[in-house]
């Protein structure tokens, strides 16, 4: 009499597993990562246009820059950082050269970038060479330029 009740009872169970089994491991290899992982970086924004030859008269002290075109605004960056106290560095080393720069806060998904930025903020952090500062900001802008690039 318990063998009626004991063998239908734990066939039930491993029947229920199995198929628990069977539809967690569909809702795994379906699921799709909804966020990816964003870093916060720091943009250091020469000025914004409303046209394209405001902005190319008001650059000609820039050795290098990249604009955005936000909303019919040209909004012009000299530098990208991950490190706040590099972003005042480099904000110093323009605005002794006359420039004024503000710094935005922003966020990016592509960690090979930021992974490189990285790079280039320990060498900036350790350094207090103007010129070799600014010609890393020219080479940060250029690996930007490349991203945006790639992901249009």
């Amino acid at each position: 009499m318990k063998n009626k009740i004991i063998i239908p009872t734990i066939l039930s169970i491993f029947v229920g597993l199995y198929l628990g089994y069977i539809i967690f491991n569909q809702y795994k290899n379906t699921s799709q990562t909804v966020f990816s992982e964003t870093r916060t970086i720091y943009f250091l924004q020469q000025g914004v246009y409303s046209s394209k030859e405001s902005m190319e008269n008001n650059t000609k002290l820039l050795s290098e820059y990249i604009y955005s075109l936000d909303n019919d605004q040209y909004r012009v960056f000299v530098s990208i950082t991950t490190d706040m106290e590099n972003a005042k560095k480099i904000k110093n080393i323009f605005n002794n050269k006359g420039v004024d720069i503000y710094i935005k806060e922003g966020n990016i998904s592509d960690m090979a970038f930021v992974e490189k930025l990285k790079q280039y903020d320990e060498i900036i952090k350790n350094s207090n060479d103007e010129s070799v500062i600014l010609e890393l900001e020219n080479q940060i802008l250029s690996e930007y330029e490349l991203v945006v690039k790639s992901n249009n």
